[in-house]
């Protein structure tokens, strides 16, 4: 309760009136691809009541606005958003040249309002959190957006979790293409270089019905801009440095057109990752180092009748696992559970960037191919193949100097989706039919998926096929916005197992799920300053090969894990209410959800009356973990509020609540975040769009979870302060970030490895990127 008295006294907050906000800003907005002007485009100012139409001459006028540093929005249908920094003094102007997106997917604009293709709120990184955060793994990027946290193993590897639910509940797409890899563990990150991506989103809930029905928890999207129409050749370069583990990150990105040859264009860009062992506030982790090599080359052509463009990436890491997850006895391992600091053999006394086992390495490479046309009636025809192919080896620890203890995956994926999209269309109901294709194999053992030679790996190879048809109506008018969204998905996956090892004769076993998926959403402005979103849904997933079939040690993960063969389809229904207040100088969101989700399928630590269980291997002794099936219940709230208590000085409180119920057997679960609450305060200086910046991170222990159910008993809640400061300088930005900036010792419920170990300790990181 003490938390609701500090945000209701936040949003009680009267700040003074303001004097002397005389000046204007004004501008003309442009197509930067032939130089016309356009009309009708939605320019505003983040935070403030400020927005404005460009006219018919693409003219822009914002007028009675304060002195002090601003955020500028210029958006419009079928281009590229462009967001910039402004430092406002008296009159200024500031233009926009637009470039063109044929492929805008996700967003439409009908007399000036924002059109999401889904029913569900979204949010975002503003560009001055993406800047602090770049050089960050997608999962710790996204962490600080409410309603995500982050599922971590160590310090190296996390994922993003939506409402609780993560993994292969949460869909991530990649350049517009489903991300496939072994995403079940909590170990496996997505294998993703965030670089590629000029716009990060997060839709929380299960409304992207186009991209799969078992976005149980939502959809994380990665776009880039679109591909450059001059020949001018532009790019920038970015090097980090990270004190903790002393990782240094280099990326960069050209991009330009091709002399003489209109409408073409190309970019490339890489990244190099390299760190060594990470510290906690009082002691080193042994073997928790990263190697990173990324890159992609895209290419493509775009007119005002048709466009088409490729896209290829290659992905490669190596993840040092720490070594104290590794125990070779029952009571080696409960002392360690039990210990507040590891074994002296896990924390080495000085810097090592070393990789041993055990360890990831990781290989993922993505093709893609997509093209659309525009048809007469305004609707256009667009199509996307894509190959993955995504390698992971598991290297164990050493046994008598063997290299028995080597897990490898290896999926292949291709998929395609035909899509008939009326969004930019002049109907007033604007529809989008399509259907999906996914076919999949996964190697374990052997060199093709029907003809595996083991018995004894943690997966068996499998052969999974998916076809998906979704239809999308959506009707928008100057006070409502309705949308309506049905799927139908069937999934075939077929195991392939060896009757014992290299036995000639291999098992097989077929198995189909089929469900329905849906959606209706409705959208409501009450006034300029006030709207609301209600969104009811019903999600289809069907289990993964790994809650099917897993048995046996996860290295990675450092665990036991036993899956089930008569697992069922999930079935989700999801209600959700969102309401966004934006008075002068505030800005108030809040989101209420309530997820019911029956025959849930959860991966459960086998603690049997308070008695722990643990599973005795030649590669050591392992906590255990089963999937099991049940009925749950996650609820929860989002909240979010800034304000501008002068034109230089900003304050933020973010909170993430989240409760889940096992309403089958009366009780709360496990692995669920714990409440979190944010607190920022913001200076802006005068010049050279400089700022200064300090938080407060506030986790409170997780206090609903069944005595005795787990290994470990939840770790006591903590508190984190974060520094930040920044600067431009012509080509120049620079960004100063401290994390854990008081070294708090502390353990996050969320990491696997809390068994073990403390969390990071304090990290300071330097950015410095220049602009070509």
């Amino acid at each position: 309760m003490k938390h609701l008295f500090i945000l209701l006294a936040f949003l009680s907050f009267n700040g003074f009136a303001q004097t002397n906000c005389h000046c204007t800003l004004k501008g003309i907005v442009a197509s930067k691809e032939n130089k016309e002007k356009v009309p009708g485009a939605y320019v505003y100012i983040k935070g403030l009541n400020k927005a404005t139409i460009s006219d018919a001459k693409g003219q822009f006028i914002l007028s009675d606005l304060c002195p002090g540093t601003y955020t500028l929005v210029c958006q419009m249908a079928s281009f590229d958003p462009i967001e910039t920094i402004i430092n406002l003094e008296d009159e200024k102007e500031e233009d926009f040249l637009l470039s063109t997106h044929d492929e805008h997917l996700q967003e439409v604009f009908v007399q000036g309002r924002k059109q999401e293709i889904t029913s569900q709120s979204r949010t975002s990184l503003s560009v001055e959190e993406r800047s602090q955060k770049d050089g960050l793994s997608l999962g710790e990027m996204l962490k600080g957006l409410t309603g995500v946290q982050s599922l971590q193993t160590g310090s190296s590897v996390s994922k993003p979790v939506i409402h609780g639910l993560h993994s292969s509940r949460v869909i991530i797409l990649n350049q517009g293409v489903r991300q496939e890899g072994q995403n079940w563990g909590s170990e496996h990150a997505p294998e993703i270089d965030p670089f590629v991506s000029k716009n990060i989103q997060v839709i929380k809930g299960p409304g992207g019905l186009r991209y799969g029905g078992d976005a149980i928890g939502g959809i994380v999207m990665l776009e880039p801009d679109a591909l450059p129409d001059s020949t001018a050749i532009h790019g920038s370069l970015q090097s980090i440095y990270f004190s903790n583990g002393r990782q240094g990150v280099l990326s960069g990105l050209l991009e330009g057109g091709i002399p003489r040859k209109k409408g073409w264009g190309w970019r490339v860009q890489g990244t190099l990752k390299d760190g060594g062992n990470v510290q906690t506030a009082d002691y080193y982790l042994s073997n928790t180092g990263l190697k990173e090599e990324n890159v992609s080359l895209a290419a493509g052509y775009k007119s005002n009748l048709w466009g088409a463009e490729a896209f290829v990436s290659r992905f490669h890491t190596v993840i040092g696992i720490y070594e104290g997850s590794h125990i070779g006895n029952i009571s080696d391992l409960e002392r360690s559970i039990a210990r507040d600091r590891p074994l002296k053999a896990f924390t080495p006394d000085e810097f090592i960037r070393r990789i041993d086992r055990p360890n990831q390495d990781v290989w993922h490479d993505m093709a893609k191919i997509k093209a659309y046309y525009h048809l007469p009636n305004g609707a256009t025809l667009r199509a996307t193949a894509a190959a993955q192919s995504d390698e992971r080896w598991e290297l164990d620890v050493l046994r008598a100097g063997k290299n028995i203890n080597t897990l490898r995956f290896n999926l292949n994926t291709h998929s395609g989706e035909f899509l008939y999209d009326e969004t930019n269309s002049n109907k007033s109901w604007k529809g989008q039919i399509g259907f999906t294709y996914l076919d999949q194999g996964n190697i374990t053992s052997g060199n093709r998926v029907p003809n595996p030679v083991l018995t004894t790996s943690l997966l068996p190879n499998y052969s999974l096929q998916n076809i998906g048809f979704f239809a999308i109506e959506r009707r928008a008018t100057e006070k409502w916005e309705l949308e309506a969204g049905l799927r139908f998905d069937a999934k075939e996956i077929e195991t392939h197992r060896p009757k014992a090892n290299f036995s000639p004769i291999i098992l097989r076993n077929k198995q189909i799920f089929s469900g329905f998926s849906g959606s209706i959403g409705l959208k409501y402005h009450w006034d300029p300053l006030t709207e609301s979103q209600l969104t009811i849904s019903r999600a289809f997933r069907a289990p993964g090969g790994n809650e099917l079939f897993s048995n046996g040690v996860h290295h990675g993960a450092g665990a036991y894990e036993i899956g089930d063969p008569n697992l069922k389809g999930e079935t989700g229904t999801n209600f959700s209410l969102s309401t966004n207040f934006k008075p002068e100088r505030w800005d108030i969101e809040l989101g209420l959800y309530s997820n019911h989700i029956h025959n849930f399928i959860y991966l459960r630590p086998e603690v049997v009356n308070g008695v722990a269980v643990y599973a005795t291997t030649v590669r050591g002794v392992f906590p255990i973990f089963t999937y099991q099936q049940i009925d749950a219940r996650f609820q929860g709230v989002d909240f979010q509020a800034s304000y501008a208590v002068s034109s230089r000085i900003s304050i933020q409180q973010k909170t993430s609540l989240v409760r889940a119920f096992d309403t089958q057997n009366d009780q709360y679960m496990v692995n669920i975040p714990a409440d979190r609450f944010e607190y920022l305060v913001r200076y802006a200086f005068k010049k050279n769009n400089a700022y200064i910046s300090g938080g407060v991170t506030q986790v409170s222990k997780q206090k609903r979870v069944e005595k005795g159910s787990d290994y470990a008993e939840p770790p006591a809640g903590y508190f984190l302060v974060t520094l930040n400061w920044g600067i431009k300088m012509r080509r120049f930005d620079v960004n100063l970030r401290v994390s854990n900036a008081l070294n708090a010792a502390y353990r996050d419920y969320l990491n696997r490895f809390r068994y073990y170990a403390d969390d990071q300790g304090r990290n300071i990181s330097l950015k410095v990127s220049y602009s070509i």
